[in-house]
């Protein structure tokens, strides 16, 4: 298996759970920037920000070292400080929840909406009464986030998207990150568009971008591109901030692959037809979000019954074929139980006892998901 993260090394998967979609393009924007002389924030960020905000749809957008990073600077932006009630889901990755414990936010786990949707439930903002709360589009799926955003404008709940999952997504012609406060795109390695490592922040909100772009960058007035650039010499430390920058090579990379994504995430959405149609007769595997429209289809997860989850993992890891869990659920970890306290979420638990994650990349053949497939229905 790989990492909880999705992370893989090639090594002797014939097929495996990820790979990156790289080509020329990404290697002649790195040397443009080598050959430039100017590696660290600059020209280079400022464009992919620009163009990212347009292909999203929202007014600004901050380019960030890490997804990681670009989430806390949203949680702080947002408002969220000590003992500050924030609902998020256990179905995800633990970099949703740890930004929470840095913020010393009192932090609600909530339940998914079922098999179907693996999604954080739009009830349990009035069961939880939160003051903010964090939504997650399992595998780029949006289902439930109308409904979720909905509630929250109710409830006045402020509404913060981690849309890792999301990169190309629509719900009733919007993107994932514009549907709340604030959202935050991870660009890690295995993602749909990728820069490495890196993260961005998108906002419709000025005072939420303007203190973002402060805290990424140690709190300072003028950063060093705009003292090259022959703006004032003279800054000041306003925000006791973090060093959050990401590099230019990594801003040329995402550039390339933003204008590759719709693309990529039309194969993406090829591959999962196929795999639906191919397990369709097989009554033992759930497919999640089988019958919603197209999220970007970061992952393919199935579910099958729990007591076989073990076995079939088994076959697939000796037929060369890689996969992963997403997710262990957060709650469950020893370390955040220590910081946040023993919750139990059923249904949660239990969807994640049957949850495999089978291979998907844009560079994935026809013939290799029917391979996954035969393996799998084998295993059975």
């Amino acid at each position: 298996m790989a990492g909880e993260d999705g992370s893989t090394i090639k090594k002797s998967w014939k097929i495996p759970l990820f790979d990156l979609s790289f080509g020329e393009e990404e290697k002649e924007a790195v040397s443009r920037v080598l050959s430039s002389g100017w590696i660290t924030l600059g020209e280079e960020t400022e464009q992919f920000e620009q163009e990212f905000a347009r292909y999203v749809g929202t007014k600004y957008a901050l380019f960030f070292s890490s997804g990681t990073a670009a989430l806390h600077v949203a949680y702080i932006s947002a408002g969220i400080k000590k003992e500050s009630r924030v609902l998020v889901p256990s179905y995800t990755f633990v970099s949703t929840v740890t930004p929470l414990i840095w913020c010393g936010a009192h932090i609600i786990f909530g339940e998914i909406s079922g098999e179907r949707n693996l999604n954080l439930s739009h009830r349990e903002i009035d069961d939880k009464k939160p003051e903010f709360a964090v939504y997650v589009p399992i595998a780029g799926f949006m289902e439930g986030l109308a409904e979720f955003a909905e509630e929250s404008r109710k409830r006045k709940v402020v509404l913060i998207e981690d849309c890792s999952h999301a990169h190309g997504s629509i719900l009733n012609g919007k993107r994932c990150g514009t549907f709340g406060k604030v959202g935050v795109y991870s660009l890690y390695s295995n993602k749909n568009m990728t820069t490495g490592e890196g993260g961005m922040l998108v906002t419709d909100d000025i005072e939420i971008y303007k203190k973002a772009k402060l805290l990424r960058s140690h709190g300072m007035t003028r950063l060093a591109y705009e003292r090259y650039r022959g703006e004032s010499e003279v800054y000041d430390i306003v925000e006791i901030g973090y060093n959050y920058r990401a590099t230019e090579m990594q801003a040329a990379i995402g550039r390339v692959q933003l204008k590759k994504l719709d693309r990529m995430n039309e194969k993406r959405r090829e591959l999962v037809r196929l795999y639906r149609s191919l397990f369709a007769e097989v009554n033992e595997i759930k497919i999640p979000f089988t019958h919603f429209g197209t999220g970007s289809n970061y992952i393919f997860p199935i579910l099958v019954p729990a007591e076989k989850r073990a076995a079939i993992l088994h076959k697939l890891t000796q037929e060369g074929i890689q996969t992963s869990w997403h997710y262990r659920p957060v709650h469950t970890f020893s370390a955040i139980k220590k910081k946040v306290g023993l919750f139990h979420l059923p249904l949660t638990e239990s969807i994640a006892q049957r949850e495999i994650t089978l291979p998907l990349y844009p560079d994935m053949s026809p013939e290799m998901v029917r391979e996954v497939v035969n393996a799998t229905k084998d295993s059975l």
